[in-house]
């Protein structure tokens, strides 16, 4: 049964079976083949024609939109549509009242269904010339980036005057002629032109996440938290006749998702671009002055008011600080190392009117889960971020609602059987396209799932210990306590020694062959330059001809020894320098690495000294 859609005094038939359209015309519906893919050359052809004249464009209007017919509507003709209304009505089930809201949001149909749609894209020769000629630069050539008209063609219906430019950055961006991430725009040359109710998708070639997965998974994450995220999907991809496989299909980035989170879209929606953070000029997409970004200057003022008592007082006026603590927190425990938090990257900022607060929005999530026992406090490149955890209270508030997340949102079990089931939901078109990227996807959907359980046992963890903010003396020196072991190799064994003077001596050896083991304590630091030092004493250490790293030492965790011991040494003065460019949490290292002999640390001698 055909559905009827009436806009602008028009009515179109959606529907039908796959190789038959219906053209209205007077009273009477007459069934119209669809040639397929000669059809979709030709409009995409007329459509090339079509897309630098705005006159063309509107006066075409909904003919342009999509090779659907449509008339206006006469009285026979209502009369026809009433009847095979009633008849579609007595088969159908009736909505209830938060069916018919899920239903009537623009999308939903793309983001919430079981199959995964085939889209045929066609580009004129004179577009993909145009296209041939962009390349992503590090040092920003956006101003370069061609938009072409493309067609768009999914089951029987086509679409005319897309706006189409490629997309991507330093990991992602591929040329045309590859497998090339795209943004449509389907209002932009055909005014008032929808794909399943919205005006704008991009399609992610995801060549940073082999399982296709975290785009999906992780959005459904963030908006289980209440944090405005677009949707993502999946969509069986053909470029001009040539098969390009699994894309992932995200809702874009507009005023329309705007409305779906804030009764207000018209303020300043702003683009972070390429590893940029607030402080810098960034990209204004939507907004009344394109040049003004005081609202941005504001904030900034406000992360680095330097009385902490007022930034957190200055930051709840201008941030919605409770969302963007949401958002801090689910970044983290996803481990999302490209985004805001770790890389000023993927963001974008949304300056809601009505509350006059700005909104960080997440964005590119398809780098997820990388480091299950990352810190729960990692090294910051964002300053909004660093400005919350310096202050107590924001420092507090980060904790509490990460175990609030922990509890309510991050379910292993929920997370990963939802993984399960959109994996097979791709498979029958990777395995179409690629049977051997099939066959190693099992693999990589069950390595994601372990990720996922593991980090949220690391989330435990850490969060049943959480991070104190280490106190320096005046001369700026600070003891270290809280140490634990660590097996990283082998079978190395660890023991407290007690030693004279009430002394406490950690102790590591390698009985049982190669062994790496370490005895580590987390800190929390500031922007600077430290060094850590303390007494080592080893005896009969031995190098595993494996292991160019050997010997016994101090360090941060994912450093190199500086100065290092082998053989057999009495006590002795060991230090380690390093710089923290960005707060946040430092593992250090007391470490033996070897295939034999051992080594003792004089806990009463390890510190830590701010320079």
């Amino acid at each position: 049964m055909a559905t009827f859609v009436r806009t602008s005094g028009e009515v179109e038939l959606i529907g039908y079976p796959f190789d038959l359209f219906f053209h209205a015309t007077k009273e009477h519906l007459i069934p119209c083949q669809n040639k397929s893919r000669d059809k979709l050359m030709s409009a995409s052809n007329s459509a090339s024609a079509l897309a630098p004249n705005v006159e063309a464009r509107q006066r075409r209007g909904w003919k342009s939109r999509r090779v659907r017919w449509s008339m206006a509507i006469t009285p026979g003709l209502c009369l026809l549509l009433i009847m095979l209304s009633l008849v579609h009505a007595k088969a159908a089930a009736p909505l209830s009242q938060s069916q018919a809201a899920q239903k009537s949001v623009a999308g939903d149909d793309l983001f919430t269904g079981t199959v995964v749609r085939k889209i045929r894209i066609e580009i004129p020769k004179e577009g993909l010339a145009k296209l041939r000629r962009y390349h992503w630069e590090r040092n920003g050539n956006h101003e370069e980036r061609a938009t072409v008209p493309a067609t768009l063609q999914e089951g029987d219906t086509v679409y005319t005057n897309v706006a189409l430019h490629l997309k991507g950055a330093e990991g992602s961006f591929r040329p045309v002629d590859h497998n090339p991430a795209m943004t449509l725009n389907f209002d932009k040359f055909a005014r008032g032109q929808r794909f399943h109710g919205l005006q704008k998708i991009s399609l992610n070639n995801s060549v940073e996440d082999p399982t296709f997965l975290t785009e999906k998974i992780c959005r459904e994450l963030f908006a289980a938290a209440g944090v405005p995220v677009p949707r993502a999907d999946f969509a069986n991809v053909e470029l001009n006749g040539r098969p390009l496989g699994l894309y992932v299909l995200v809702e874009g980035w507009n005023k329309q998702f705007l409305k779906r989170y804030f009764k207000n879209p018209n303020g300043n929606l702003y683009d972070s671009g390429f590893i940029k953070d607030i402080n810098e000029s960034l990209e204004k997409t939507s907004g009344p002055d394109p040049k003004d970004q005081s609202d941005l200057k504001t904030l900034v003022a406000a992360a680095s008011e330097p009385d902490l008592t007022n930034r957190l007082t200055r930051l709840e006026k201008v941030l919605d600080l409770d969302q963007f603590i949401t958002s801090f927190a689910l970044q983290i425990m996803m481990w999302n190392w490209d985004g805001y938090v770790m890389n000023i990257n993927n963001y974008r900022i949304y300056h809601d009117p009505d509350s006059g607060r700005l909104v960080i929005l997440p964005h590119g999530l398809d780098q997820m889960f990388w480091k299950p026992d990352g810190l729960i406090f990692p090294r910051m490149r964002g300053m909004l971020a660093r400005a919350v955890v310096q202050i107590p209270e924001g420092r507090r508030r980060y904790l509490e609602r990460m175990s609030q997340l922990l509890t309510n949102v991050y379910k292993v079990e929920a997370i990963t059987n939802r993984v399960v089931q959109q994996a097979a939901r791709i498979r029958t078109t990777l395995l179409a396209h690629n049977p051997q990227a099939a066959k190693n996807h099992e693999r990589l959907v069950a390595q994601l799932c372990e990720r996922i359980a593991l980090r949220a046992r690391s989330l435990e963890q850490q969060l049943g210990a959480p991070t104190k903010a280490i106190r320096f003396d005046n001369s700026g020196v600070a003891r270290l306590s809280d140490w634990k072991p660590k097996t990283d190799f082998g079978a190395p064994h660890f023991a407290e020694i007690a030693g004279p003077d009430r002394n406490v001596w950690f102790h590591i050896s390698a009985p049982n062959g190669s062994s790496v083991g370490s005895w580590r304590t987390r800190v929390y630091l500031e922007t600077g330059r430290y060094r850590v030092e303390g007494k080592i004493k080893t005896r009969g250490v031995v190098s595993d001809p494996g292991d160019p790293r050997f010997g016994v030492g101090l360090r941060i965790s994912n450093q190199r020894f500086a100065q290092k011991l082998s053989g057999t040494n009495e006590w002795t003065n060991v230090a380690y320098e390093f710089d923290i460019p960005e707060a946040g949490e430092v593992e250090l290292v007391c470490e033996l690495r070897a295939a034999k002999g051992e080594a003792w640390f004089d806990a009463s001698s390890l510190r830590l000294i701010h320079r």
